[in-house]
């Protein structure tokens, strides 16, 4: 983006912070506009200050845990786990690293588990789990995932509304849904 549209959108989100300082979606998303702007360390510092404001917001700390240096990432998810602990976002979150950096693939099939248990209606945890799934499960496994996704419907997750909400996927129902997301990278 140019110059102008990121100082313009870092000044939208600033004046909306200001006027709803407890809304995680709108530190959230000021954390991302400057890590996209390649300001590194204001995206840190600005979510820092997120999760002082929202302590308890499972999308910060599961944001918070991904994008952490992987040195840091155990330290923080132990820290999410304390202030969230039955937030899907996070335990999904926490699922990912179990799955992607220790291989340690029966843990996270157990923290997915949890997480779709606790909100069976989030579609990112479905896709994520249908992911680490389709890397490193059986055909069993997967079509059991998929049969468990289409049969809770799922229709709220940000990644899952972006994907199947767009006008050409409209029509399509939840399994095809679920394939798109994993498509687009979960």
């Amino acid at each position: 983006a140019p110059a102008g549209g990121v100082t313009k959108a870092r000044s939208l989100l600033e004046l909306g912070r200001l006027k709803n300082p407890k809304d995680p979606a709108l530190w959230l998303e000021a954390v991302r506009l400057e890590r996209r702007a390649g300001n590194a360390k204001l995206a840190t510092s600005l979510m820092s200050r997120a999760l002082q404001e929202c302590p308890t917001s499972g999308v910060l700390w599961a944001e918070e845990i991904r994008t952490a240096p992987r040195a840091a990432q155990k330290a923080k998810s132990v820290d999410a786990i304390k202030r969230c602990t039955e937030d899907p976002h996070v335990i999904a979150a926490v699922a990912g690293l179990f799955a992607n950096n220790d291989r340690k693939y029966a843990k996270a099939r157990k923290w997915f588990e949890r997480a779709a248990a606790l909100d069976p209606d989030l579609g990112d945890t479905w896709a994520a789990y249908y992911a680490f799934e389709k890397k490193n499960g059986t055909e069993e496994q997967v079509a059991e995932i998929k049969r468990r996704c289409v049969a809770a419907e799922p229709t709220h997750g940000e990644r899952w509304c972006a994907v199947v909400k767009e006008m050409q996927h409209r029509r399509k129902g939840v399994a095809e849904g679920l394939e798109l997301v994993v498509q687009k990278g979960i």
